[in-house]
């Protein structure tokens, strides 16, 4: 019996121990960027599509999610900040996903592709610290094919695909996935 106990002892301090070392942490509450870091810029992302101001749109969702993360001051140009958030929006896809009884298409999925990097700026020459060449997020927006505010949902497609964009990029280059 106490044989046991002591196999049950150490078997949970063998796991506690492996836990406590093999990295896990809640998520947004560790990052692997240098703690001297402080002031980030976040460029416009430039806009490789026909979707004319996905660019704005974008870069105004990650600046706010920079922002509210609290993790940066934010600043409004490159000179004197310590790092620099760039990207490339490379596609901006929309596809049919359900349909009615006659065919019309009654679902719509909208999926952004980004190339994004993350810059340390106070070295003599700049320093990818974060990169992903093809960072994706996507959404679903319902349409009634005889209502006349099908560009209205797109355009909250795109508000929803951007906020959801920049949380995850935030999230990812906080924790360095």
């Amino acid at each position: 019996m106490i044989r046991g106990r002591w196999i049950g002892v150490l078997l949970a301090g063998a796991v506690l121990v492996t836990g406590l070392g093999c990295g896990y942490h809640l998520v947004g509450t560790s990052s692997y960027l240098p703690a001297n870091l402080k002031t980030l810029y976040v460029a416009t992302f430039k806009n490789l599509t026909k979707w004319t101001d996905m660019d704005q749109r974008l870069t105004e969702a990650v600046t706010r999610e920079w922002v509210r993360r609290r993790r940066f001051t934010v600043v409004s140009s490159p000179k004197g900040a310590d790092l620099e958030l760039r990207g490339t929006i490379k596609s901006v896809g929309i596809s049919p996903v359900r349909f009615d009884q006659v065919g019309r298409a009654t679902e719509y999925q909208m999926t952004l592709v980004a190339s994004v990097q993350l810059v340390d700026l106070t070295g003599k020459k700049p320093k990818v610290l974060w990169e992903d060449k093809s960072f994706s997020r996507r959404t679903s927006y319902q349409v009634d094919v005889s209502a006349v505010d099908y560009f209205d949902r797109q355009l909250e497609a795109i508000d929803r695909v951007s906020g959801e964009f920049a949380r995850s990029l935030v999230s990812a280059v906080l924790e360095g996935f």
